[in-house]
């Protein structure tokens, strides 16, 4: 198997192997001769391994960037040589800083009845997916889940994205000469680049892997957490939000052309391929939302067409266009496929309170790339409805001016229970890298609300376990 070029449509790079089922067996089997190596080390010599990393790819960041722009037609300077870059070997270094003071134990001791309680490693290898949409700082072999993993000291092994072969083994070439350097086992790090999904599935079965890791699809991660659930292995899955944006009655009367053009701007940012784009917007109004609507068209009729990840990419959000379109949605502009490569024209729908009412989960359906859906709503009783309403989102934005403080208030009192992360008048694309970030949130943006993917030490939770030691010296 091999890569392609979004941009053109051609193959591109090196031939990849597709893992059997009995090679992902052999992978999980080394994985055991890894386990008690990375839970007993001293954290200095893990941190050794994760800063080397980060300075090896800090060294080939040309080379890396370079590749990673080929393969996924994202901007290469700032986007990856800079922005995601400084991001991937950010966490890494935290990572590192993580295991040296060892900031995510969380230890707890009860003197008088001889006991103490902390977090440990799982035991057992994590199984790492990366997403197609941050080839970088998600990636299964250097990403946040993988910092997370070794920060608890489990082994890892990681799935390379498919359309992101060449920039993944890259990665890995690096991982491996620093996991090398620092005397870890060859077990500690391990990749495999594709497999049937009955393969990949029955991979979180084997004894020796604890837990998933996955960025991606809702189908893909429903399909993997029930394995999960039913072996009783933890599973950290990100799978879908629209990340919606409410904007209530006093706000989109005074501000509507601002509004629209922060609201445009954030669908369209990395092609509308960001997990945190607010992909729907309830206008408390129809004046307003008429306004919005009109001022978002523009800004987006005005914008090129995007190349998409993938062809999959493409052709879904083809699927979720024409789903909307059958419950009664206004094409206002957009709604093409181009070429070459997986191109699709910056899309703007508009749809009726009634008609998303009765039609939650169309209106409500993640759309991953430049499509954006304004809701019309009759007034701020509505807009509160609609919130409650919501199902489980990574983030959702409040925008409202003073007259507004009643509906802002009821909105916060009810989204705070449906999001991991709550803005006011900032768009959720951005997400800061820190201890105090939630990056996770509600069934089904992802499978567990407890946790965040983002955030060393707090990611770092994910993939531990407690132990009691009961006077135990």
């Amino acid at each position: 198997m091999r890569s392609v070029n979004p941009s053109t449509g051609d193959a591109i790079g090196a031939d990849f192997p597709r893992s059997s089922r009995a090679d992902l067996e052999a992978l999980a089997d080394t994985a055991f001769d890894a386990i008690d190596a990375l839970a007993d080390a001293p954290g200095a010599k893990i941190a050794g391994f994760l800063e080397d990393y980060a300075a090896r790819l800090d060294s080939d960041r040309a080379g890396i960037a370079a590749i990673a722009h080929e393969e996924t037609a994202l901007p290469l300077s700032p986007r990856l040589s800079e922005v995601e870059f400084n991001r991937m070997t950010f966490q890494l270094r935290a990572a590192a800083e993580c295991l040296r003071d060892e900031s995510w134990r969380e230890v707890a001791r009860d003197e008088k009845n001889g006991l103490r309680s902390t977090l440990v490693p799982l035991g057992g290898a994590v199984v790492c997916f990366g997403p197609s949409n941050f080839p970088l700082a998600f990636n299964g072999v250097s990403g946040g889940d993988f910092c997370a993993a070794i920060a608890a000291r489990n082994p890892v092994i990681a799935k390379a994205h498919p359309a992101q072969l060449n920039t993944t083994a890259r990665l890995f070439a690096h991982a491996c000469a620093a996991r090398d350097g620092a005397g870890l086992p060859k077990a500690a790090v391990q990749c495999f680049y594709d497999c049937d999904a009955d393969d990949g599935e029955a991979l979180m079965t084997h004894a020796a892997v604890a837990a998933l890791g996955f960025t991606g699809s809702r189908a893909s991660g429903l399909r993997l957490k029930a394995v999960c659930d039913r072996f009783g292995k933890l599973s950290s899955l990100e799978m879908s939000s629209v990340n919606p944006v409410f904007v209530a009655s006093a706000a989109g009367l005074e501000r509507a052309e601002g509004i629209a053009d922060a609201w445009a701007a954030s669908v369209l940012l990395g092609g509308g391929q960001f997990c945190t784009k607010p992909g729907v917007i309830f206008v408390s109004g129809e004046a307003a939302a008429a306004r919005i609507a009109e001022r978002a068209t523009q800004i987006l009729r005005a914008a090129q067409p995007t190349v998409l990840l993938s062809e999959g990419i493409r052709t879904h959000l083809a699927q979720s266009l024409d789903a909307l379109r059958g419950i009664g949605a206004r094409l206002m502009c957009g709604g093409n496929q181009v070429g070459p490569g997986f191109r699709f024209e910056p899309t703007l729908c508009v749809l009726d309170a009634g008609k998303a009412r009765a039609n939650r989960s169309i209106a409500l359906r993640e759309a991953f790339g430049p499509l954006g859906l304004v809701i019309a709503i009759e007034g701020d009783a509505q807009l509160v409805d609609f919130a409650r309403m919501l199902d489980g989102q990574l983030a959702a934005t409040m925008v409202s001016d003073a007259a507004d403080a009643a509906t802002r208030d009821t909105l916060l009192s009810i989204l705070r229970f449906k999001v991991g992360r709550l803005l006011d008048e900032a768009m959720p694309t951005g997400v800061t890298v820190s201890p105090a970030m939630v990056h996770g949130g509600p069934f089904p943006a992802t499978g567990d609300m407890r946790f965040t993917a983002v955030g060393i030490p707090t990611a770092v939770k994910r993939f531990s376990k407690l132990l009691c030691l009961d006077r135990v010296r």
